[in-house]
């Protein structure tokens, strides 16, 4: 049955455990209610209302005689049910039976001529009153919070349609739209249990299990139905089964973050070879689920995907030394990541503007390190003033994330930055590495703009230093991944003025360091300028790896050649601190490229690019993944972190996991509007930039800031500008306003379908 949701924010921490806070935001203080239109003849609608009563209230139960209240512009053509009272826009329901704590029931509501279109039409200040025990008292009441629906789910559609697809693109995705559909809460139907048949599905397991207990929102996926709907009483359970896969075929196919999903009306299957696969797996379900929901739908379609990534490397980097973010935020990012399928986050945590992880042997570090501002050890930066700006995590924070990263099937790769970038560290120690660095007017300014911001080799003091903290921070984060230690961006002549001697200090510091790391079982990760004429040892076990970051890649390709691992996140393709657009308010750089757009990112092709720097095919098997970088100069909060994440993060999940072959532009922007829509509306997400194009209904598309109209042709011709753009042609423009046709056989996903006779039955809206 089609339906309207009307979902409540409230609930968003109702029944997960504390430590998430994406599926979650506070906790409940009311209860919580969803609406759905169960039918709708043009002449009328009948509308379906469900009161929870959520567990964490202290309300043990709403006593005999409760009755459901609410302010209702549709009042006027509401047909009341026996017992109803109704003043005015006022409508009191009749009195009902004691609701348990964890229960839920349900109101059938018919409305006559006009039928619910607008947001207007939706009840309002919904209430709950309680029965009076003296007639003269104040009637008590219990609110119930509502969080509007969107168009989409407003504007009542007859037509069962799949929901977009996942992102990243799935190996392969068929749809059964003849098949009984798996139908979304509120609905008759039992609660959905969890079964896990391995031990290699627990984390998978407990992460489907604490989200179905809160979602959606006011009616999770978990709760039994409501007590007084027909059908009710025979609504068994439904099933979330994680097996493992036996056969020797599967094993190999699925390797460890391959999974098939089956999703069916009363079962939904995942099977997976290890415990990464059971995680990306659950992903991809909550995502299909959610984007159903989001779009207004009340049923997702019989559904399998069998699916693996591409790259087994696949990352996020954050700046948290030029700003710092507190640990909610870090985990709220790292649930994200798990949506989306990246498995590794790079945590840079320290610079030359900041040092954010505890060293117990050190405690100036944090002291005095982690701190600017007038009177401080660090002068104010990028835009803060006089006032104190900073922190760190704790150890024990700092253990909480990587514990948390682990749930989700996540590495953390903490970087200490050395023996450059070391300007925090330096002043926080003056009496210990004074002694370790040059003389302000002794040695050159930093690209940052710092003196005497680099580590001497050569200087007993720095090792003191090195040994205590990568021996903390060793013990903190278990990955055998390893340590990235920097070494990027140490200014010419730091050390000497003969280019031999700087070769031999970084040599040596490089050196110490993988055999430092190597005796605790970790491997040396680093920016790509450690990797040049320091000797590190390419087969040391764990190996090393070089992160590549500059436009030009060909360093990439000598490094995979000499057998090092290769970590690909070129500034050019996915350094999301680059302004997206042109639009005076975009805040970022813009020194790798003028602007990064979506599509950028998108179009970056990894492998072929090295290929044509001269990468050969036996050295391919050593680039690992990719890995988007947010530096944080003029990224200094949460939200505009968000905004620059998303949606350009989405294109580089999709980069990461997808075969190439698979991935299709106009595909891709076909799917992002509705991610964003469900991000927004169950998480609050706030993505930035450009828009690339939202379906309003089906015969007509926005496109929010399209591409520039006048970059082709002459503009005084205004008629036949064209726009290379997803088969655009403009019919007509005045001033900023055009006219768009959109020629469908000018697209090449539909090209694609004709070429393959239409037998593609992956369920995706634009084919």
């Amino acid at each position: 049955l089609p339906q309207l949701v009307l979902l409540t924010r409230s609930m968003a921490q109702a029944a997960a455990p504390s430590e998430d806070p994406i599926t979650h935001l506070q906790t409940p203080t009311t209860l919580t209610a969803v609406v759905r239109v169960v039918a709708d003849t043009g002449g009328g609608s009948q509308v379906e209302l469900t009161v929870r009563l959520p567990e964490q209230l202290e309300q043990a139960a709403l006593p005999e005689g409760w009755r459901m209240c609410m302010t209702w512009t549709k009042t006027v053509v509401l047909r009341l049910p026996p017992g109803a009272e109704a003043q005015g826009s006022f409508v009191a329901l009749p009195a009902q039976p004691p609701l348990q704590r964890g229960a839920s029931r349900s109101f059938l509501l018919t409305l006559g001529a006009p039928a619910m279109r607008y947001v207007s039409d939706l009840p309002r200040s919904m209430h709950v009153r309680l029965p009076q025990t003296d007639p003269d008292a104040q009637h008590e009441t219990l609110a119930i919070k509502l969080e509007h629906p969107g168009e989409a789910s407003i504007r009542f559609d007859p037509d069962l349609r799949p929901p977009t697809g996942p992102i990243p693109r799935p190996s392969s995705h068929e749809t059964f739209m003849d098949s009984e559909w798996f139908a979304l809460p509120p609905c008759s139907c039992g609660p959905l249990l969890v079964e896990v048949t391995t031990h290699k599905a627990l984390k998978a397991g407990k992460n489907l299990e604490s989200w179905a207990a809160v979602w959606p929102f006011g009616a999770p996926l978990a709760a039994a139905p409501p007590d007084n709907v027909a059908g009710a009483s025979e609504g068994e359970p439904r099933r979330a089964i994680f097996a493992e896969a036996t056969e020797p075929a599967d094993l190999e196919w699925f390797g460890p973050e391959g999974y098939e999903l089956i999703i069916a009306a009363r079962e939904i299957v995942i099977v997976a070879a290890e415990e990464a696969g059971f995680l990306r797996g659950t992903a991809s379900l909550r995502q299909l689920l959610s984007m159903a929901r989001s779009e207004g739908r009340p049923a997702v379609p019989s559904v399998r995907l069998r699916d693996r990534p591409r790259f087994g490397y696949r990352g996020l980097m954050l700046d948290v030394s030029r700003h710092f973010f507190p640990a909610d935020f870090i985990k709220r990012l790292l649930d994200l990541m798990f949506l989306f399928k990246l498995n590794v986050f790079h945590w840079h945590l320290t610079d030359d503007e900041g040092w954010r992880v505890e060293i117990k042997a050190l405690p100036n570090l944090t002291q005095r390190g982690a701190w600017r501002g007038a009177g401080e050890a660090i002068n104010s930066q990028y835009g803060g003033g006089g006032e104190r700006y900073g922190g760190f995590y704790t150890q024990e924070q700092i253990r909480e994330i990587v514990h948390y990263a682990e749930e989700r099937g996540i590495a953390i790769v903490p970087e200490i930055d050395v023996p450059g970038h070391s300007f925090a560290a330096i002043k926080s120690l003056p009496e210990l590495l004074g002694p370790a660095v040059r003389k302000k007017g002794d040695g050159p300014r930093s690209v940052q703009g710092f003196f005497g911001n680099v580590l001497d080799p050569d200087a007993p003091e720095t090792y003191t230093f090195l040994e205590a903290v990568f021996g903390e921070v060793a013990e903190l984060f278990p990955a055998p991944f390893g340590i990235h230690i920097g070494m990027d961006e140490v200014p010419a002549k730091a050390w000497s003025s003969e280019a031999a001697e700087e070769a031999r200090l970084k040599a040596k510091l490089a050196t110490w360091l993988q055999a430092f790391l190597a005796q605790r079982g970790k491997g040396l990760a680093a920016w790509e300028e450690a990797f040049d004429g320091t000797g590190l040892n390419a087969m040391q076990s764990p190996r090393p790896t070089m992160f590549s970051w500059k436009e030009d890649e060909r360093p990439a390709v000598h490094a995979a050649a000499k057998v090092y691992q290769v970590v690909l996140c070129p500034a050019a393709f996915l350094y999301l601190d680059i302004v997206e657009g042109l639009d005076f308010e975009d805040r970022g750089l813009y020194w790798a490229a003028q602007t990064l757009p979506l599509d950028r990112v998108y179009n970056y092709e990894p492998i072929q690019r090295l290929r044509s720097f001269g990468l050969e095919a036996e050295a391919e098997r050593n680039i690992l993944g990719v890995q988007a970088n947010l530096w944080s100069e003029t990224t200094d909060t949460p939200m505009l972190a968000e905004a620059k994440l998303f949606p350009r993060l989405l294109a580089a999940a999709e980069v990461a996991w997808t075969e190439a072959e698979r991935r299709h532009l106009s595909d891709f922007h076909w799917r992002v509007p509705p991610h964003l829509a469900w991000l927004e509306r169950d998480l609050s997400v706030k993505s930035g930039g450009l828009g690339q194009g939202l379906i309003l209904s089906d015969n007509f598309m926005r496109v929010p800031r399209a591409p520039r109209l006048e970059e082709e042709g002459n503009p005084e011709q205004g008629r036949k500008d064209k726009v290379d753009h997803m088969g655009f042609e403009l019919l007509e423009k005045t001033g900023m306003f055009g006219v768009l046709r959109f020629d469908l056989s000018t697209c090449s996903t539909h090209q694609r379908q004709q070429q393959r006779g239409g037998e593609d039955q992956s369920g995706e809206l634009h084919e």
